[in-house]
């Protein structure tokens, strides 16, 4: 059971984005640095260095060497820690309701990173064993996106590709002719992200979220890169987030019609 203050710290947590995308990645890590952020979510280093000075104010990390002025590293308080668990659990269940309740998910921005909070972020130099591996150790996203030097998204590979190169894989192993489809991709690079990678549909921050649905349907992507205006990838729309959002706003109507208006 949380106290009231570790209650307060959650909610202003949440608040921000930078503080939420920051502390989450000590899901992950026991120690971490602003450039180890960084290079986590694609956030700048002083989005980054913000964000943990904010939480060592409030006592939710502590430097690991006090005083270090230069290459500091961090590490969750207890504090810290408890907070972490209570902003993973609000952030999976009753945020959800509340939203419902106030009808404040029509934009990209309201429900975006409610589940996804860094998306999987590859090059297309990787293979594609690797993609598999970082979407296992967090099953929620089931999708990567390949950008270039400056972040900007210029392919994605979701779980259909990733099936797909299983698939090849199995019938190298149980030496039967892969699929048709298969074979082009094969030949030119085995498993590799260049190999299987398509180029997505994006969406923006002040996009709808019924518009976001549409194109979600129309071109069979089940999660959307987020991205700014410079193409940037900035986060993902995941579909499990419209899909929770989407029940909840259908329980509601079920009982307004069973009580009438």
């Amino acid at each position: 059971m949380a106290d009231a203050t570790t209650k307060g710290i959650v909610r202003w947590v949440i608040q921000s984005d930078r503080r939420l995308v920051s502390l989450r990645c000590f899901k992950h890590a026991q120690f971490l640095g602003a450039s180890d952020i960084s290079r986590s979510t694609g956030r700048s280093i002083q989005n980054s260095s913000t964000a943990l000075s904010e939480l060592e104010r409030k006592k939710v990390v502590e430097l690991l060497e006090p005083g270090r002025r230069t290459w500091k590293k961090y590490c969750l308080t207890g504090t810290g820690k408890a907070v972490l668990e209570f902003v993973e659990r609000e952030l999976s269940t009753g945020m959800f309701e509340r939203l419902a309740d106030e009808f404040s998910f029509r934009y990209v921005r309201d429900a975006f990173r409610l589940i996804v909070t860094e998306p999987i972020i590859v090059t297309r130099g990787m293979g594609l064993r690797d993609v598999v591996d970082k979407v296992l150790e967090d099953p929620r996203t089931r999708s990567a996106y390949v950008v270039d030097s400056k972040h900007r998204v210029i392919g994605m590979i979701a779980l259909k590709e990733m099936l797909e190169a299983i698939e090849g894989s199995l019938s190298l192993f149980e030496n039967v002719r892969p699929p048709a489809r298969l074979r082009q991709r094969r030949k030119v690079m085995p498993f590799s992200v260049e190999a299987h990678m398509f180029k997505p549909v994006t969406v923006m921050e002040d996009d709808r979220i019924i518009d976001a649905l549409e194109k979600m349907i129309e071109h069979g992507q089940e999660d959307l890169p987020v991205v700014d205006e410079n193409g940037v990838l900035i986060g993902e729309l995941n579909g499990f987030e419209i899909l929770l959002l989407g029940s909840e706003v259908m329980r509601r109507q079920e009982r307004r019609m069973e009580t009438g208006p």
